[in-house]
């Protein structure tokens, strides 16, 4: 159970009904789960959290299985079950190897990743513990990936850490997942 109520329309102020409304609007009016039923309770900045998630799905400089291979690490290295669930399952579909899938879950050493996986995963997992990069770290992500795909890196990390900050302060609970083990927490 969440520390607080999912927010529904009445419940939000008259003047941010309308963001509330355009935010609902853009997802399908999907039932209210995940992340953004606890940040819609400032509709404003659950669009614009959106947005840049949005905005950095859809940047090239990372392909889809780099992306998925970023979040299941910030979702290891926060602790964040709802991000496990949410992308476990998508990366394994977008390319990321099963044994790495599985060690980064269970926390075992990582072998026989490709220079671009290593990348990526090492950017996360530094940036998360030590809130910092250093720069042999920096310089491989920038040789892999370039100037623009280690911006990209360091924005995809910092907003699957808000959306994970979130869900680990309000205590939103993942539901199981059909086929992936959930994080051990």
């Amino acid at each position: 159970m969440t520390r607080i109520p999912l927010v529904t329309r009445d419940q939000v102020a008259d003047q941010e009904q309308p963001v509330y409304d355009a935010f609902m609007a853009s997802r399908g009016n999907r039932p209210n789960v995940g992340p953004y039923s606890l940040l819609l309770h400032m509709p404003e900045m659950a669009q614009r959290l959106e947005a840049l998630r949005l905005y950095l799905r859809d940047e090239p400089s990372l392909s889809p299985k780099l992306q998925e291979l970023v979040m299941i690490s910030v979702a290891r290295e926060m602790g964040c079950a709802f991000i496990w669930y949410a992308h476990a399952a998508s990366a394994r579909k977008a390319g990321v190897r099963d044994d790495i899938v599985d060690a980064i879950r269970e926390r075992r050493p990582l072998a026989n990743l490709d220079p671009d996986e290593q990348a990526v995963v090492s950017f996360t997992r530094e940036l998360l513990q030590t809130r910092k990069v250093s720069r042999p770290t920096f310089e491989a992500a920038t040789a892999r990936l370039g100037q623009r795909g280690t911006m990209a890196l360091t924005n995809l990390i910092a907003c699957y850490a808000v959306l994970a900050y979130n869900m680990n302060t309000y205590e939103l609970q993942a539901p199981a997942h059909p086929t992936e083990p959930a994080l051990p927490i």
